[in-house]
């Protein structure tokens, strides 16, 4: 039997097509209903029979095939043999075929169809309101009924969910304003009255303008119902009020100098229309009908000027060059004026000349005061008035430099006085303990320190020799290697005290000695090692690390050029900061200033010195990666006839314990074999022969935990060799140091040249080896004077920011016989002012965060207010200018003693301040 498809046993008109939108069959409903054939639709596409209202638009494929996967039904026109039916369309799936549509298509009425087009159109329109930034309002006053739009809301500063009536908008309005919304409600206001007006409100903090249109018609049961409109039209009306001012300000400022305006322009037949204002026309003693008329100017200009003048203006609208003339002008009463004039050719679209603009300027008071001098004595004044240019410019000279050497001394006080005051005052410490091996080594380290310090402290105003051309360089014979060596002692404490590790790299191929300036190389490493280890701090993510690479990149017969890297991963330099870095009282920020200190000299004294010495500083850097600063410098050969080594012919061994960075081992190797002595590596298993056979034995172990018990069985085994030196990471020292008290101990981070060198010659020649690593302040025994408030809790606040400098004054204070509490900063300080009843306070000047100035006086500030008994405070300072201790006296503090503190300067201004309860 004959089966029917699915599709003609549907008792609905069905339009079915596949998934590419090309129809595949009708049902007989579906013919039957809109009267075709099946022959009609034979390979036609279904988009061609619809027309969407719900989008607005007429069918086409793309939006056909997004009708049948995103749309459940759509109301469309059918179009079929030029008949057009009104139709509601709902989409299915074919139940037994997933890739073909059903598209149940019923008849509908035309209303449906047009209430969609207006639905579909009151969509774009509202679309369109809010894109355009405008708000919609209604208002019935006899209901007091009001609505206001969200864009409206938006636009007035309120929130969306945020309940509003006519009266609490109308509240919003400034109230000089609100006059206007009177005009809304009055009696003669009738339907189809419209009123425009602009008003003014506050919206966050901003006084906005905005502008309101509105229309009265008869709402539903015949009530009076305003509709309308808001725009905001602040940037329109700031826009209009600027260029008012900037008329106001142009007309004030031209009637003010007595300076005309004029102007010309091609008109539609080419001809050049003139036209001047009113200042201009007095100005030529001309009528008010003479304005625009060329020919009544030209009148008056002096017979003597006027060919050139016209020659000039011709020439500025032929070229397009500007007009400018001083030329005469003749007025009707025989007076002549002097007249500047100015003008200023414009183009038109085409880039062809098409008017000028200008001003013209009566120069007449100042010709005749020009004439009048002449005539008194035009040579005497000229030459009076050269030789008073010539001192008032050596005047301002002289001022300015003194200014500059004045500030140049103020600042760079501090920041040397603060090195000065940790070194001089350790000694001064130290010659009040017991003299010990260790002391002694301190003393040594603190000498190197205080002579490098005075050395800068003499150099400060190089800069100024530098610029002037007055600065000898000194050609002397020096070591590379020392001075490194001297430059890393000074930092190393620094370094470790940061937890920034410091690593040296030479290379041993520079010479022993080298002719040039030490004091300047030094004073060069001294200032960028400084900034690198200052710039360059620990995280958690990220190890500090600074590095000194030295290496000889050329050498001829004459000359070594050697280059010296100084390299870290701190804060980096901006590249704007860069170009200007080498500039006196320069540094990358306000804040790193703040937080780092230091005056912005060092890098400018630099840059100088190395352009002195022949050399070139570069300097690469990223932002938040690091720095790089490379010197390359030109050394003559040294004048000495044979080199001295201090190993010379000794029998050196080097054993490793573990093992050891390839880079570091190779450096120890190097320097060795540099130093023309014997060296040989021995097996851990050897040390034995190592130590019989050699004149040094240099252990090296990199890394203690695993290795430490085969430590101490050497140790154990050789406890009296006196050979033996052990080099191990500075962290290990003070444990070492305990396990092993009489081990001669080397630390190997950094180790210099001259430091390895220098140890093994000790040990050859039986002298004590300390390494700076061992110094501990800690351990230092001093006299203490008065030992009565020894045990006491402390009444004394010392503010300072240096941690080493915290350290020296504790342990002055300590041996004068007093405890004493710090604080890093000022803000640090007050906190500890308020919780504690001190008797006095020792400050720093110079602090980040908040100095001891403004600390002082936000002190006195609230002992005022809180009627307490004023704290002495005692500045400590460079007090290196004139005037800085009238500062501190005008800020509250009550003395200060100078750096570097010396224990009697401190002891008298304690006996002076410190009252006993």
């Amino acid at each position: 039997m004959y089966q029917q498809s699915p599709l003609n046993l549907t008792p609905f008109p069905i339009l079915a097509c596949n998934k590419l939108g090309g129809i595949t069959g009708t049902n007989s409903c579906f013919r039957n209903t809109f009267e075709v054939t099946s022959n009609n639709f034979n390979e036609m596409m279904a988009h061609t029979l619809f027309n969407f209202f719900d989008i607005g638009l007429t069918s086409c494929q793309p939006l056909f095939l997004e009708h049948l996967n995103n749309k459940e039904n759509f109301l469309s026109y059918l179009v079929i043999n030029t008949k057009k039916f009104s139709v509601s369309v709902t989409i299915n799936l074919n139940p037994d075929d997933p890739n073909e549509y059903w598209l149940l298509v019923n008849p509908c009425c035309e209303s449906q169809i047009q209430a969609s087009l207006v639905k579909n159109k009151l969509h774009r329109l509202n679309h369109a309101i809010k894109g355009a930034d405008i708000g919609t309002w209604e208002y019935t006053p006899e209901t007091e009924l009001s609505y206001f739009s969200l864009k409206l809301k938006e636009l007035v500063g309120i929130k969306a969910d945020t309940p509003l009536s006519w009266h609490q908008f109308k509240a919003l309005v400034i109230e000089k304003d609100r006059a206007n919304f009177e005009q809304l409600t009055q009696q003669e206001c009738k339907p189809g009255t419209r009123l425009c007006f602009e008003f003014r409100l506050n919206k966050a903090g901003k006084t906005c303008w905005f502008k309101l249109n509105s229309e009265a018609f008869l709402s539903d049961g015949e009530k009076f119902t305003i509709t309308g409109s808001l725009i905001d039209c602040t940037e329109e009306k700031e826009n209009i009020l600027a260029l008012r001012n900037a008329i106001e300000s142009k007309n004030l400022a031209l009637e003010a100098g007595n300076i005309g305006n004029w102007r010309a322009e091609l008109d539609e037949n080419q001809q050049w229309a003139w036209d001047w204002d009113a200042r201009a026309n007095d100005m030529f003693a001309l009528n008010p009908t003479d304005i625009g008329h060329l020919q009544k100017w030209v009148d008056r200009l002096h017979p003597e000027d006027s060919a050139g003048v016209l020659a000039a203006v011709q020439h500025s609208l032929n070229t397009g060059d500007n007009f400018d003339k001083q030329y005469r002008t003749t007025l009707p009463s025989g007076e002549i004026k002097y007249v500047l004039g100015k003008g200023k050719v414009g183009r038109d679209k085409l880039n062809k000349i098409s008017r000028i603009d200008g001003v013209c300027i009566d120069q007449s008071p100042v010709f005749e005061a020009q004439n009048e001098l002449q005539k008194i004595n035009d040579e005497l004044e000229a030459r009076v008035n050269l030789r008073t240019l010539e001192l008032q410019h050596a005047k301002e000279k002289a001022e300015q430099a003194n200014q500059t050497k004045s500030e140049f001394l103020s600042m760079m006080s501090h920041e040397l006085r603060t090195p000065m005051n940790a070194v001089l005052g350790s000694l001064d410490l130290l010659t009040l303990s017991r003299q010990s091996p260790e002391s002694t080594e301190l003393i040594e380290t603190a000498a190197t320190s205080a002579s490098n310090l005075v050395t800068i402290l003499n150099d400060i105003l190089d800069i100024t020799k530098i610029e002037s051309g007055k600065l000898q360089l000194e050609e002397r014979d020096y070591s590379v290697a020392e001075a490194i060596d001297n430059v890393i002692k000074i930092f190393l404490p620094v370094a470790i005290k940061k937890g920034v590790s410091l690593s040296v790299e030479e290379d041993p191929s520079i010479p022993l000695f080298l002719e040039g300036d030490v004091l300047r190389v030094r004073q060069v490493l001294f200032n960028l090692l400084g900034n690198a280890i200052k710039f360059t701090a620990s995280t958690n993510d990220n190890k500090g690390e600074v590095k000194l690479k030295s290496e000889v990149i050329d050498h001829n017969n004459t000359v070594y050029k050697i280059a010296f890297t100084i390299s870290d991963n701190g804060i980096g330099i901006d590249k704007d900061t860069q170009k200007k870095l080498f500039t006196p009282f320069t540094q990358a920020q306000r804040s790193t200033t703040r937080k780092y200190g230091g005056t912005g000299l060092g890098l400018a004294i630099c840059g100088k010195l190395v352009n002195l010495m022949g050399g070139t500083i570069k300097l690469s850097s990223t932002l938040g990666e690091g720095s790089s600063f490379r010197v390359e410098l030109p050394f003559l050969h040294s004048k000495k006839a044979d080199e001295h080594y201090q190993l010379s012919s000794a029998k050196v061994a080097l054993i490793q314990l573990c093992d050891h960075q390839d880079r570091q081992l190779n450096n120890i190797t190097n320097h060795l074999r540099t130093e023309k002595c014997q060296l040989t590596h021995y097996e851990v298993s050897k040390i034995d022969s190592a130590i019989a056979e050699n004149d040094a034995v240099l252990l090296l172990c990199c890394n203690l935990p695993p290795h430490k018990q085969a430590l101490l069985s050497i140790y154990q085994a050789h406890q009296l060799a006196s050979n033996l030196l052990i080099g191990v990471q500075s962290a290990q020292i003070s444990q070492l140091r305990t396990l092993m008290p009489q081990s001669l101990l080397l630390s190997i981070d950094p180790l210099t040249r001259n430091q390895l060198v220098t140890s093994i010659k000790k040990l050859i020649d039986q002298e004590i080896c300390l390494a700076l690593d061992e110094l501990d302040t800690d351990d230092l025994v001093v006299n203490v004077m008065d030992d009565t408030r020894v045990n006491q809790q402390a009444d004394i606040l010392v503010v300072e920011d240096n941690p080493l400098n915290q350290k020296l004054i504790e342990k002055q204070l300590a041996a004068l016989g007093y405890r004493c509490d710090l604080a890093d900063d000022g803000l640090d300080g007050i906190e500890k002012w308020q919780t504690t009843d001190y008797k006095i306070i020792l400050t720093d000047c110079h602090m980040p965060n908040l100095d001891g100035y403004n600390m002082t006086k936000k002190i006195r500030d609230m002992e005022q207010q809180d009627q307490k008994q004023a704290i002495p405070i005692v500045a400590i300072t460079g007090a290196a200018m004139s005037g800085d201790a009238e500062y501190c006296y005008s800020t509250g503090m009550n003395d200060f003693v100078s750096k570097p503190i010396i224990l009697k300067d401190l002891k008298k201004v304690m006996k002076k301040w410190y009252l006993d309860s």
